[in-house]
């Protein structure tokens, strides 16, 4: 698999991760999803590509200059990384920062002041981060290339791949080769197998982006995230979640009504599954070789 395939499906599975946790959270801005017309919470933020927050182009192109100048020397061209610094697209602090304050946060920390001492104003730190991000976007949407399946296979070797489905990816807890992936090999080529395996999709209509806001009435797609509310007598509802704060929650149910509760100190109880979240655990340890055998054993499967 190639560096930015991976790369990409890291970012995309940290976005879809980082998700879940704002809607669990409730509260305030990060803990309000889909809930049209509400006036007390804040605008819907500009998605590129459904997933990554859109900065303005301005800030972007200011920058490019500011990140060759303080950046570029250690982080490398395009913010790829370089003989002493690390990449900083696939960057835990890139990824998890949000308008420059978390990597405002780690520049004036200890780690990062032992290396290089950088006293700069945030509003230069927010034009650098928003360049940083801009690489992030394009390294996630632009992601597979033109590469050849048969290169795919050739990196991989299928019995390697079998053993690690069936031991340390525990892709069987999900997952059966007699059962949801039965003929996936003749299904989808070897790139696009590599794509579904980093990169899986929750498909359209309920199960789009987890099923959060707007959707058709019908029961969840299968890879929708869902909630189980839990009463304070028992009694239990489930379906796609609209809305979770820790002052409320809104569920959409098969019949496309939805119904809210009032929440004090976490009652009534939200669970929330979401079926994808093996694969975006999965993404924290997984090896270029391992998604390389992988692909191989799945394309076995005709």
């Amino acid at each position: 698999m190639s560096t930015n395939l991976k790369s990409a499906a890291l970012l995309i599975c940290v976005a879809l991760a980082h998700s879940t946790t704002a809607l669990a959270q409730g509260g305030g801005g990060r803990g309000r999803f889909g809930a049209a017309g509400a006036s007390d919470g804040p605008p819907p933020v500009q998605l590129l590509g459904g997933r990554f927050k859109a900065y303005p182009q301005d800030a972007a192109d200011r920058g490019l200059p500011l990140y060759n100048t303080n950046c570029g020397y250690c982080h490398g061209e395009r913010a790829k990384g370089g003989k002493s610094g690390p990449d900083l697209v696939t960057s835990d602090v890139s990824l998890h920062d949000e308008d420059g304050v978390g990597i405002g946060e780690y520049l004036k920390g200890a780690k990062h002041q032992g290396v290089a001492k950088l006293d700069l104003p945030q509003s230069t730190v927010y034009d650098i981060a928003v360049y940083i991000h801009s690489r992030i976007t394009v390294a996630a949407l632009n992601r597979g290339g033109d590469t050849h399946p048969d290169e795919v296979l050739k990196a991989g070797n299928a019995d390697a791949g079998k053993a690690y489905f069936n031991g340390a990816g525990g892709c069987t807890k999900c997952h059966s080769v007699d059962g949801n992936l039965k003929g996936v090999g003749a299904k989808y080529d070897a790139v696009t197998l590599q794509d579904r395996i980093v990169m899986p999709q929750r498909g359209g209509g309920r199960g789009g982006r987890g099923g959060f806001g707007a959707a058709p009435a019908g029961p969840p797609g299968p890879l929708a995230i869902t909630a189980t509310v839990t009463l304070a007598n028992g009694q239990t509802f489930r379906g796609i979640p609209v809305r979770v704060t820790d002052f409320d929650v809104t569920l959409r149910f098969d019949d496309g009504s939805t119904q809210t509760w009032a929440r004090n100190n976490g009652v009534p109880k939200v669970d929330l599954t979401d079926p994808l979240a093996g694969h975006i655990e999965i993404m924290k340890t997984l090896k270029d070789s391992d998604m390389h055998n992988l692909t191989a054993f799945l394309a076995t499967l005709k």
